[in-house]
C-alpha cells in the first residue's frame, strides 16, 4: 500500500480548487451573454403615481388619442399634475 504525503493531498487539492474555479468562471461567461438578451424593460407602475381621478383621466384620454392617431400602443413613462403656477 503507498502512503499519501501532504504535499500529495496539498497538491491535488489546489488542482481541484483551480479545475472548479476555472469551470466557474467558464459558466459565468457562458450565461452572461444570455442574460442581456432576457432584459426587457419592465413597466412603470404608474398607479403609484397618479394621485388623483383627473390625472388618471387625463392619462386615459390621452392614450386613446395617442392610439388612435398612431395605431400604436401607448406607453406612460410619467405624469405631472400642473398648476397654475407651472403655465
Amino acid at each position: 500500500m503507498m502512503a499519501f504525503t501532504f504535499v500529495d493531498g496539498l497538491l491535488f487539492s489546489v488542482l481541484s480548487i483551480f479545475i472548479v474555479i476555472t469551470l466557474i468562471i467558464l459558466i459565468i461567461f457562458l450565461i452572461s451573454p444570455l442574460k442581456k438578451l432576457s432584459d426587457k424593460q419592465k413597466p412603470i407602475d404608474t398607479h403609484k403615481k397618479i394621485t388623483d381621478y383627473d390625472m388618471m383621466v387625463a392619462a386615459l384620454i390621452a392614450s386613446i388619442e395617442f392610439r388612435k392617431t398612431t395605431n400604436k400602443e401607448p406607453f406612460l413613462k410619467s405624469i405631472k399634475e400642473l398648476n397654475n403656477e407651472d403655465l
